[in-house]
């Protein structure tokens, strides 16, 4: 059955102006409960009714967090093209929790105000080159996060407001004393902070306004100026006095090389630097998974962003309690290498942890299969036996933890690969509101049963000398799941407007072993027009954990004009429809015509000396040509000839300077610009030429 999507004929240009102003005023502001990564229906809307240009941007990706003093927070995703252009990333769904600050990344969207807007993260494709080594799942250890973290902090403070509210000293002890003490107890001996602490420099901002770039580089600009080299240091802190039109008390990018963190308080606070260091390492945030009053797992659960009340990625009642187990699994500060080890759990049995802080030879934590997806990716409980040892001494305050968390463990649920996916569970959810996440832990005597994925896990001794553990794998009853959906090519080849172009769509069932066979629906939903799509078959029969491949022909109108058009591909469960899942791909059409080069210079003659602008225009049909190199060749009236390269941006521009020497030959000099055709064999150039008088 095809399924087709159609712009409204009555009001189109009024609900189309109105979704436009929605996205500029109020989407794309901060609102305290959208954490940045949550759906926004009004991207979707714009990309549904194909607001702006089609275009494939390329660069490093920039991810950024704002922790706003109003205890909510939000992510910013930023491309950074080789030309120094800055595009912010608008995701109608599912920003790419995979990816770090510095990977190398192409994204397939349209352009629409300055941002891109784009369907989902899976429209951002990593090619190499960044932090996480061009995998779609990042390593573990992410990059960077053991040994000594190079760190410079500066000291700024704006021009309309000098104020110095603490001294160098106070800041030299808040990250070499007490922040790199942290990350030496969390890391177990492995990573600590050093560096300088440069400044007081006011920069040329004001204290009423709030632009974290611009600060960054006039910071980055007064501590060259006075002679500090930024290449010694792979961590930039910038912290100044309370900015109001900030609104956020701390700020850094997630991961990269150099990472940047903004620290936005005149009394910067342990926790604080903690938490925007956390980021700067990799780490997305610590969350908890409320189930309600009767449930400490489920499948639809409200997750709290920064629920973790005991993890510095969350937000802890007092202190700056240890980073957890997933969380120190990712930096390489659990199970990798010399670190101490997280025992994985396979089978029925007796099982002991040592004290969480203590670290040493023995598993500092146990990781236990929870489930695995279509692409196999795995998601993990962990378990650990928190004592008040070191930045955790605060667990033994009976004011808040009536239930002490040193009588018992601790469990989180993580994923391969997605950083965002840290979520403790409340292993007591029936005790009052009024205690909070104070009292997550399952206590000795107390049973977890997960009767989903046939597991049962019981602390029978928790002292402070770790946990003994009784755990039973007894297998799992049927249980239906969304099945997996993939569409190869992700991008067609570029094509002539009428082409059909066969894509081949796999569909995985991920229903539990013990479930019976599903039979899925496939449809589809096209470009709006007269697009044509043909199944070589809409129903596939599968058994659990099993995939199958179908083949789908897509062929746009003759005269569509040259862009990228996405195709939206869905599989449901004919017998329970609401477990469904989609994918996506792009249908690229572009005229066969070679790239068009144009070369101009911004003066027709010039003087010795002077500097000749040499601009270079490509397109690829009529698309502009974004990341080509091209090569110029400038030939002097004498014959001598000087090449000079340069990349066009994503207007399809590269600018290339030519200086003329003070004893620069008269006459006429010939200006030849070519590049490789990226889909032929041949070279196409135009030329030009100025004179010299």
């Amino acid at each position: 059955m095809k399924m087709r999507i159609c712009a409204p004929r009555i009001f189109g240009r009024a609900i189309f102006a109105g979704l436009t102003l929605l996205i500029s005023t109020v989407g794309f502001a901060h609102n305290p409960n959208d954490n940045g990564l949550a759906d926004d229906p009004a991207v979707a809307a714009l990309l549904q009714y194909g607001q702006g240009q089609a275009v494939q941007l390329e660069g490093q990706m920039e991810i950024v967090h704002q922790d706003f003093k109003d205890g909510h927070g939000r992510f910013l995703f930023t491309l950074k093209q080789v030309d120094g252009t800055r595009v912010p990333l608008k995701f109608a769904k599912h920003p790419p929790t995979h990816l770090l600050s510095g990977d190398h990344v192409r994204a397939n969207g349209r352009l629409s105000n300055g941002n891109l807007l784009l369907y989902s993260g899976s429209n951002v494709k990593q090619t190499g080159g960044g932090s996480t080594g061009g995998t779609v799942t990042p390593s573990i250890p992410v990059p960077n996060t053991l040994g000594p973290q190079s760190t410079l902090v500066m000291l700024v403070n704006f021009l309309d407001d000098t104020i110095q509210p603490y001294t160098v000293a106070d800041a030299q002890n808040m990250f070499f004393n007490t922040a790199s003490n942290f990350f030496t107890e969390n890391s177990y001996g492995q990573t600590s902070i050093t560096g300088t602490i440069v400044g007081w420099y006011t920069i040329p901002d004001s204290v009423t306004t709030c632009n974290m770039s611009q600060m960054a580089s006039d910071a980055r600009n007064a501590a060259t100026a006075a002679g500090v080299n930024l290449s010694s240091y792979t961590r930039y802190v910038y912290a100044f006095p309370d900015n109001g039109a900030c609104g956020w008390a701390g700020s850094s990018t997630v991961g990269g090389n150099p990472s940047e963190s903004w620290i936005n308080q005149s009394t910067p606070d342990s926790q604080t630097i903690h938490h925007e260091l956390g980021h700067a390492l990799g780490l997305w945030h610590s969350h908890s998974l409320d189930c309600g009053l009767t449930a400490a797992i489920c499948s639809s659960g409200n997750v709290v962003e920064y629920g973790d009340r005991l993890d510095t990625m969350g937000t802890p009642q007092t202190a700056s309690p240890h980073y957890n187990a997933f969380q120190k699994e990712r930096l390489g500060w659990l199970n990798h290498g010399a670190s101490p080890p997280i025992q994985t759990v396979t089978s029925s049995g007796t099982y002991t942890i040592g004290p969480y802080e203590a670290g040493g030879s023995g598993p500092a934590a146990v990781k236990i299969l929870k489930s695995t997806n279509s692409a196999g990716v795995k998601t993990w409980y962990y378990l650990e036996a928190r004592q008040a040892l070191g930045f955790d001494s605060f667990l033994a305050d009976s004011i808040y933890y009536t239930q002490n968390e040193t009588a018992g463990v601790l469990v989180h649920q993580g994923t391969d690969g997605d950083g965002n996916s840290s979520q403790l569970l409340d292993m007591t959810p029936a005790t009052p509101t009024s205690r909070g996440w104070f009292d997550a832990s399952l206590a000795t005597g107390q049973s977890f049963d997960d009767s989903t994925d046939g597991l049962s896990i019981t602390p029978t001794n928790v002292s402070s000398a770790g946990a003994t553990l009784e755990i039973t794998m007894n297998g799992s009853a049927c249980t239906k799941a969304n099945p997996g959906v993939t569409v190869s090519p992700s991008q067609s080849q570029a094509v002539t407007s009428g082409t059909s172009v066969n894509f081949s769509i796999t569909v995985t069932d991920n229903d539990s072993s013990s479930c019976a066979p599903a039979t899925f629906n496939l449809s589809d939903v096209l470009p709006s027009g007269s697009w044509s799509g043909q199944w070589n078959t809409a129903v596939l029969p599968l058994s659990p954990g099993k995939s199958g491949s179908v083949t789908l022909t897509v062929a746009s109108p003759a005269g569509t004009a040259d862009g990228y058009y996405t195709l939206a591909i869905f599989a449901s469960d004919a017998s329970a429809n609401t477990y469904a899942a989609s994918s996506s791909a792009t249908y690229l059409v572009s005229a066969p015509a070679a790239q068009v080069v144009s070369v101009a210079t911004n003066q027709t003659s010039y003087l010795p000396g002077q500097t000749v602008s040499i601009t270079v225009t490509m397109a690829d049909g009529t698309l502009p040509e974004a990341g080509t190199n091209v090569a110029v060749t400038v030939t002097t009236p004498g014959g001598k000839g000087t090449t000079l390269n340069g990349t066009t941006g994503s207007n399809g521009v590269a600018l290339i300077n030519y200086k003329l020497s003070r004893r620069a030959a008269t006459g006429t000099y010939q200006v030849q610009a070519g590049t490789s055709v990226l889909r032929t064999a041949s070279v196409a150039g135009a030329s030009t030429s100025f004179s010299v008088q």
